[in-house]
């Protein structure tokens, strides 16, 4: 198996974002980001409180806890 790939692993923890990173996270349909990855996308990339999806500072949000 080849892992010959046109993109970059990452280590397991984020720390700092470069200028052109955006961080991707799963969010709530309430985009309330209180835990886990929505948590240090609100703390440190500035990731909207109430805005559960789309370009938010230095991330992006998807909707992905869908409470039916």
């Amino acid at each position: 198996m080849s892992n010959n790939h046109p993109y970059k692993i990452i280590p397991d923890r984020v720390i700092k974002l470069a200028e052109n990173q955006i961080f991707v996270f799963g969010s709530n349909t309430q985009g309330r980001h209180g835990a886990g990855s929505a948590l240090f996308a609100r703390q440190y990339c500035n990731a909207e409180y109430g805005n559960p999806q789309g370009r938010q500072g230095q991330s992006w949000a998807i909707v992905t806890d869908l409470k039916l």
